[in-house]
């Protein structure tokens, strides 16, 4: 099972390894083998225009000031508008309709939705009543036909304020709702032949390959042109498939042939990680070992069935690498991989949890006891201190984070201004700070989508490793590189803040007093920087590479002041400069930051300190440009 493994670590429980099967010697030795080379960033690669929108696994969804919804795309680029009168998550998709229904019994109403994507592309058309996704490639649709008021065994899905689902109970009223699913391929476009019911039939999905198990247990194995898959047919998660009468074949989701193997010697008996077990049953015994996927055994044998994780195995609670190596000792209920910071495994037994990476240098040990706390789902680990509060840290980091477990990797902390902050138990680097509040979207394995809130709307934030993004980083410093150098050549003071990417310009030289209008020494200013930004943000060298520039405006945290109280006046400030920019009164050709600039306040939310922590007050009165890379994983 692959889970994300979010790495909140005590530090008093790091262990070291023994040659060999390694050992976790007493909680208190602070040596560590292990290393994690690699740290998190935070890239920003859009915005959210909603105050209020919601997260789900295939985008973002809203309500629209005209009470109608909308869908919003990942990153915030791709808005449906608010047009549908229903929206409803259903798995990475939505289900969504814009009639409207009159009641329950409004049947051409209830079959009227339909499924899109989080960017608005409609996956599957039609007229149905709801929708359940199978696999990648296969959602069961169904579509109502009559509702009855006596239990019937072929129900369909039942209402709960016209939600419909396929739990197939009672509704409110004691009614059900009959009819019929089918299954929808979303890579032909069309419905399976044959693939069809008017039960609450189960169906999986491996591949290209369905399989149906009605109420009285029969099976239907079909492809997606509807035909019966050969007699014996074993399927694999991959899509791959074996025939148990046809010795020694394995056949990929297309029935082509990937490789033969001898039926006298071992057989693949399931599919892992990319590689499958396979066993062999000699003098009344079994054997295991795992093969690639060319037929090829690449490990050593195993005499109890083993479950592959990458590049390790467990076999009867222990793990051990491909030659059968321990790399640990004890014995574990479960083990987790993650891929985020490489290959990490997370090793469970009862309340004792142990992290190893790839060679079984160990870099967590705990806890042992019932002073912390353990989140089981992706494993964030923290104490609970006699102040009631949570404390987090990692490894012998000389730092302890207070706040609460967020997302994998990171913990949530209150900062002095009653705004949030994200932190990176890492390295114990702030990642994000100054925000009303977060939320995440798991992207994939190596990727999760950050919303940080404010007034309005959201930032979009990319967090991965740092070794995914090097190339855009990379990149990214140099273009901070020759902003910098161009701004120079136009004599022009501006702050380039390299890491955490913001161009800053004091809102002294840009406006009077407290005002929001641009005086004549602004404009000027304005004409030189948007002479040298465009020049160098927009040059061959780097085309393609901005999708977005923010104009930000912010506000110092006076004594008296609040953010409700700044918020006006850094949104104004951030619109006419970007109003500014954008006219002909600068001389310069911006015709490409036309669909490419945005304003948005922050108040007072996002303060400049001093080194001694103090805040600068005349620092954080500031307009800044922050453009945003193209990124997407």
């Amino acid at each position: 099972m692959k889970k994300y493994l979010a790495l909140f670590l005590v530090a008093i429980f790091v262990v070291s390894m023994f040659a060999g099967c390694g050992k976790a010697v007493d909680k208190n030795n602070n040596v560590v083998n292990g290393t994690f080379t690699e740290y998190l960033v935070a890239e920003k690669v859009g915005t959210v225009n909603h105050d209020n929108f919601f997260t789900a696994e295939g985008g973002l969804y809203y309500k629209g000031d005209n009470g109608l919804y909308g869908v919003v795309s990942f990153n915030g680029a791709k808005d449906t508008g608010a047009i549908f009168t229903k929206v409803t998550p259903v798995g990475k998709y939505f289900q969504v309709r814009t009639g409207a229904v009159s009641g329950s019994g409004d049947f051409a109403g209830l079959n009227s939705s339909y499924l899109i994507d989080g960017k608005g592309k409609t996956v599957v058309p039609g007229t149905y009543a709801s929708f359940y996704v199978v696999s990648d490639r296969y959602i069961k649709v169904a579509s109502i036909t009559e509702r009855s008021y006596a239990k019937d065994t072929t129900v369909v899905s039942y209402d709960s304020e016209l939600d419909l689902t396929f739990d197939g109970h009672y509704g409110d009223d004691n009614s059900w709702y009959l009819g019929s699913w089918a299954i929808y391929d979303l890579v032909t476009e069309k419905l399976v032949p044959g693939a069809t019911g008017t039960g609450n039939d189960m169906v999986t999905a491996s591949g290209r390959y369905l399989t149906m198990k009605d109420t009285e247990d029969n099976y239907t194995r079909l492809d997606e042109n509807g035909e019966a898959l050969p007699e014996g047919a074993r399927v694999f998660d991959n899509g791959s498939y074996a025939i148990e009468g046809k010795v020694g074949e394995m056949y990929s989701g297309d029935g082509e042939l990937l490789f033969t193997y001898d039926l006298t010697g071992y057989t693949p008996s399931s599919e892992s990680c990319g590689y499958y077990v396979a066993s062999k049953y000699q003098d009344g015994s079994s054997t295991y070992v795992v093969m690639d996927n060319t037929g090829k055994i690449i490990s050593t044998e195993f005499d109890e069935y083993i479950s592959i994780y990458g590049e390790i195995i467990e076999c009867d609670g222990k793990v051990y690498d491909l030659e059968g190596k321990c790399v640990l000792e004890g014995t574990y209920e479960s083990v987790y991989v993650d891929t985020m910071f490489g290959q990490n495994w997370m090793l469970r037994y009862d309340d004792y949890y142990t992290v190893i990476d790839k060679n079984g240098d160990v870099f967590f040990n705990g806890p042992d006891d019932k002073t912390h706390t353990v989140w089981i789902s992706d494993f964030a680990a923290a104490e609970e201190k006699e102040d009631g509060n949570y404390y987090y840290s990692y490894k012998d980091k000389d730092y302890t984070i207070k706040g609460s477990h967020f997302a994998p990797w990171i913990v949530q902390t209150e900062n002095a201004n009653s705004l949030y902050d994200l932190v990176d138990t890492m390295t114990g680097k702030k990642l994000l700070e100054g925000y009303s509040s977060y939320e995440s979207i798991s992207r994939n394995s190596l990727a999760y989508y950050v919303y940080a809130k404010y007034s309005g709307g959201a930032d979009v934030y990319l967090v991965v490793s740092g070794a995914q993004l090097e190339g855009v980083l990379n990149k990214k410093n140099d273009l901070f590189d020759d902003l910098a150098a161009a701004f120079k050549a136009e004599g022009i003071n501006v702050t380039v803040n390299k890491e955490n990417g913001e161009i800053a310009l004091d809102s002294s030289v840009l406006f009077g007093g407290d005002s929001a209008e641009l005086t004549a020494d602004g404009k000027a200013f304005l004409n030189k920087f948007i002479k040298a930004y465009v020049a160098v943000a927009f040059s061959e060298k780097y085309e393609g590479f901005i999708s977005k520039t923010m104009v930000e405006g912010h506000t110092a945290p006076l004594q008296d002041s609040t953010y409700a109280s700044g918020l006006q006046l850094s949104e104004d400030r951030a619109l006419n400069v970007k109003d500014y920019c954008l006219s002909a009164e600068t001389g310069v050709d911006v015709s490409k930051l036309n669909n490419a600039l945005e304003n948005v306040g922050y108040s007072n939310s996002k303060p400049i300190y001093n080194e001694d922590g103090s805040v600068n007050l005349a620092a954080c009165r500031r307009v800044s440009f922050r453009f945003i890379v193209d990124v997407d994983f």
